[in-house]
């Protein structure tokens, strides 16, 4: 049953007041350092290469068996910080993954402005279709890689560190 703007906007705000407002969620410390990597399945190995290297410019790290399954195939690229995106081509993958709850809508990658510039012409010289967004956090560009994934690449518009909504939310002194 599809969802109004307003029914969305209240179930946020109700999201907000018990979530963000909280100190048991929101005045906890992260217990993690970062992403170590994130892997996604292809079945289009070689496509998957020319787009991360030539089209997003990510370098190549390493290429494998994947554990357990010597048939398969990993393949690493570097996302900088010591942070991996991997995909890994399955031996016996059969079905293609739809969007839907559970399933990967998009991942985005930290870029700087000139990274984003260059990004949009790489796409343009290709033919590659890609969307933009602004908004307070970021500025994104964002197209399908070869296997349906959507990547965006952010650039972002305020310090991460002032990301947390509930420093909005609090009183001026």
């Amino acid at each position: 049953m599809p969802v109004t703007a307003e029914e969305a906007e209240r179930n946020r705000e109700r999201l907000i007041e018990k979530y963000i407002k909280s100190a048991e969620y929101s005045d906890i410390e992260t217990q993690a350092a970062g992403i170590n990597h994130i892997a996604f399945v292809t079945d289009r190995i070689e496509e998957t290469i020319d787009f991360y290297t030539k089209v997003v410019g990510l370098k190549l790290l390493r290429i494998r068996p994947l554990d357990h399954e010597p048939q398969s195939t990993m393949i690493f690229f570097d996302l900088g910080r010591n942070e991996l995106l991997a995909f890994l081509c399955l031996a016996d993958t059969k079905d293609k993954a739809a969007k839907g709850v559970g399933g990967i809508h998009h991942f985005a990658v930290t870029i700087t402005h000139e990274q984003y510039e260059g990004f949009r012409q790489r796409a343009e010289a290709r033919g590659i279709p890609y969307n933009t967004i602004a908004h307070e956090i970021l500025t994104s560009i964002s197209a399908l890689d070869p296997n349906g994934i959507e990547v965006e690449l952010s650039v972002w518009n305020m310090n991460p560190d002032d990301m947390s909504q509930k420093k909005e939310l609090e009183p001026a002194c």
